[in-house]
């Protein structure tokens, strides 16, 4: 089985670089299946109805969310849809599917979304306690967690103790690639954050000029997205069947 997952993709610049890139790393990795992070797809705040279904139509299997997923004034009707999920450890009663399992060739996959309390904010259950609950009843083939988290101590510690019970964990939301792609000591295929498709010298996507200005006078403001410079598009791709990880990478 093989598998890409694309980095969450930033507001429009974010959908240009998916339409760039897109194609040429279908062409090269040929992968079975697709999953792709659109936290900050529709303007920095989840997917709309539009988005979601360009993406069914381009090859996308799964997409995950994140702290965004409820941003939305038509969030109640996108989490609806069969190919989206939220992350699982929100409470009782929220909207949305906290999982997707879907069949491949006589195989079944089921793709988790998490989300991280470290540095957060998020009023959400446990994540670890949550993977505890959904995996005594999953019985998949092949199981794939997108852990949305800030702190690489916590997403480092979810993949150990997921390790040899879940075939990867791909973490996601700082933006920013990390070079620790690897495969764990039990099996688990793992990376702290695949990094974002978008704009490529931007402040994790926001306007770079903006960004500054608010770390020297300390006021807050609504970020906006870096409209100018070269695109960059991040993924990593999974070879189940051979135990492989690897990180791609492209820019202009």
């Amino acid at each position: 089985m093989r598998i890409l997952f694309i980095g969450d993709v930033y507001m429009e610049p974010g959908r240009l670089a998916l339409e760039k890139y897109y194609a040429r790393v279908k062409d090269n990795y040929k992968p079975q299946f697709i999953i792709l992070n659109g936290e900050n797809i529709a303007n920095g705040n989840g997917v709309s109805e539009a988005i979601y279904k360009d993406l069914m139509t381009i090859g996308v299997n799964v997409i995950t969310l994140g702290n965004h997923a409820f941003s939305r004034k038509d969030a109640s009707s996108v989490l609806m849809y069969p190919n989206i999920i939220r992350p699982a450890n929100y409470g009782k009663g929220a909207i949305g599917k906290e999982y997707v399992t879907l069949n491949f060739n006589g195989k079944t996959i089921t793709v988790i979304n998490l989300l991280g309390r470290v540095f957060m904010g998020d009023q959400i259950d446990n994540p670890f306690s949550k993977m505890d609950e959904l995996l005594s009843k999953i019985t998949s083939d092949y199981i794939i967690v997108d852990f949305h988290a800030e702190a690489t101590s916590e997403k480092t510690a979810m993949a150990h103790y997921l390790d040899g019970r879940v075939d990867a964990l791909i973490g996601t939301h700082t933006h920013v690639p990390t070079a620790d792609a690897c495969i764990l000591p039990k099996g688990t295929m793992y990376i702290t954050d695949v990094g974002m498709t978008g704009v490529r010298f931007g402040v994790i996507g926001g306007s770079t000029e903006q960004a500054v200005r608010k770390f020297l006078t300390g006021v807050p403001e609504r970020t906006v997205p870096e409209t100018q410079g070269p695109l960059q598009f991040n993924a990593v791709f999974l070879d189940l069947a051979n135990k492989k990880i690897e990180k791609i990478t492209l820019y202009e």
